[in-house]
Parts: C-alpha cells; structure tokens; sequence
C-alpha cells in the first residue's frame, strides 16, 4: 500500500492542474426575466457563451478581444452611472469575497504541489494525509467565498432594475427585468478538486495505518 500511495498520490493531484484549466469552474445562468417557466431563454447562450465556463473559456474571451469589449463596457458605465457612482457600487456584493476566493484557489493549488512532492519523494503518509485535507478545507472556503459573492445577485437583492433605477427610473422599470441571475455556482472542476482530494486522503490513511501497524 506504501508503494502504492507514493504512485497514486502524485498521478491523481496532477490531475487537478487540467481539471481546473479546462473543466467548467463556473456555472451561471442568467436568463429573461420577461419570459417565465420553461419558456426562459438563457441569454448566455444568445450571446454565444456558455453557462458552464471553465478557465481556459475565460483565457480565450481575453484572447479574442475581451478587452476592447471591456473598454465599451467602461464607457457605458460612465454614460449611465454619471455621478451616481459610489451609490451604484454599494449595492454590489464586498470585492473582498473575490480576494479571498482567489486567495484560496491559489491554496489549493499550492497544497496540490506540496502534496505531489510529499507523497512521491517521501515515505511519510502522514504528511499527506495533512496535505489532502488542508486541500479539502481549502476548497471547502474557496466555495463559500464564492457563494457569499454570489448569493446578492441570485436571491435578488441586487438586479438590473436596482442599478438602472439610480440612473434613470424609466429605464430601470423598462429593463429592470429583463436580465435575472438564476444560478451562480463553482462547476465540475471544484467537485474534481475535492473528490481527488479525497482520494488521496483515503489512499494516504491506508498507507499511513500500514505503516503503523508494520511498526508494531
């Protein structure tokens, strides 16, 4: 079981690295709230996107011109928000969720390299059973950054109607329902984080009571 966890170990926390770049890491649905029941059209897919982004999606949006949109994105911004700004900005979710969120994916990753060093350089299953399980509670925080980030736009507190209406309360009341948040979630590629995780707790464990009882 020893040799056995110092090959599984690595080759299953390599895996994270492709999991996360081209996995869905996000999943958000935003559709038309003119539009009700099964007859809501999900405008992601209108807008030639998909609601199930990965990293690698994110990389080639940025690739293909994402920042030319950005710089029409800002001049809209200044058009509408005018000196409404900072009121507009106090009703958006603390930027600190997304550090934090940050912070803990760059963790995770971390631990990940940690854990491939660890489990095929050395003979001690403990340490990765530590490593495996700080990469567990690492993503477990990364997630509940991320839902406390989202969790403003997809219970409602903060819509298109909510920003326009500081605007212009005729174009608020006439758009404020034409976009809603349905789904803001972490994807497939965090569920593959935490069951290679744990797989390589599980296998560390094993490895680790052998140890111990051929100690005896």
């Amino acid at each position: 079981m020893k040799l056995l966890h110092r090959i599984l170990t690595p080759v299953l926390t390599v895996l994270i690295f492709p999991a996360v770049i081209f996995l869905p890491m996000f999943r958000i649905v935003i559709s038309s709230g003119l539009l009700s029941g099964e007859t809501k059209v999900n405008l992601l897919d209108n807008f030639g996107l998909s609601e199930f982004i990965s990293i690698k999606d994110i990389y080639l949006l940025y690739k293909n011109g994402a920042s030319e949109s950005a710089d029409t994105l800002k001049m809209l911004w200044e058009a509408f928000a005018d000196d409404k700004k900072e009121e507009i900005l106090s009703m958006l979710p603390s930027y600190h969720w997304v550090i934090a969120f940050l912070v803990f994916f760059v963790i995770v990753l971390l631990i990940s390299v940690a854990l491939i060093v660890v489990s095929a350089a050395t003979k001690k299953p403990g340490a990765s059973v530590l490593l495996s399980l700080g990469g567990i509670v690492s993503a477990l925080i990364m997630n509940a950054c991320f839902n406390a980030f989202a969790s403003p736009f997809v219970n409602g507190e903060i819509s298109l109607n909510s920003i326009l209406g500081n605007t212009n309360q005729l174009l608020g009341a006439l758009l404020g329902n034409a976009l809603t948040f349905d789904y803001m979630k972490l994807g497939i590629a965090y569920t593959a984080i935490i069951l290679i995780f744990v797989c390589t707790m599980i296998i560390s464990i094993c490895a680790y009571m052998e140890k111990k009882n051929g100690e005896k």
